[in-house]
């Protein structure tokens, strides 16, 4: 699994292409092709060189939308302020459920959103 600042952009943007389409169908919006397109190239961009966001996975990425369409607690637009409030969210859950396993040495079977570190540099290689 490789973080978003590993990913390649051209790959990470046909991702995020996909993730805001079957979005726009969740929240019942209709976007036109050009702007979903533009929409997913800009938020590529910016999950790629937001620094909140670079050590994240697009897992978590998928998650943080999932939750945010299911349960935000405002209305929710296809926009990228609506997508860095999702991801916000979900990035303090993935740090508490961090600190919980590393720190308050909890199961980390037993904490949810908890994702094993990834591994930056492998020296086997």
């Amino acid at each position: 699994m490789k973080t978003l600042q590993e990913e390649n952009i051209k790959e990470l943007t046909e991702k995020v292409l996909d993730l805001v389409a079957k979005t726009s169908v969740e929240l019942g919006h209709r976007a036109d092709a050009k702007s979903m397109a533009s929409l997913s190239k800009i938020f590529a961009e910016d999950l790629q060189k937001e620094n909140r966001f670079r050590r994240m996975t697009f897992n978590q990425i998928q998650e943080a939308f999932h939750i945010g369409v299911r349960y935000c607690e405002f209305e929710p637009f296809l926009n990228i302020k609506t997508f860095f409030r999702w991801i916000i969210e979900h990035k303090k859950k993935v740090n508490d459920a961090y600190y919980q396993v590393h720190t308050l040495n909890k199961n980390p079977k037993q904490v949810p959103f908890y994702q094993e570190p990834l591994k930056l540099l492998n020296a086997n290689k």
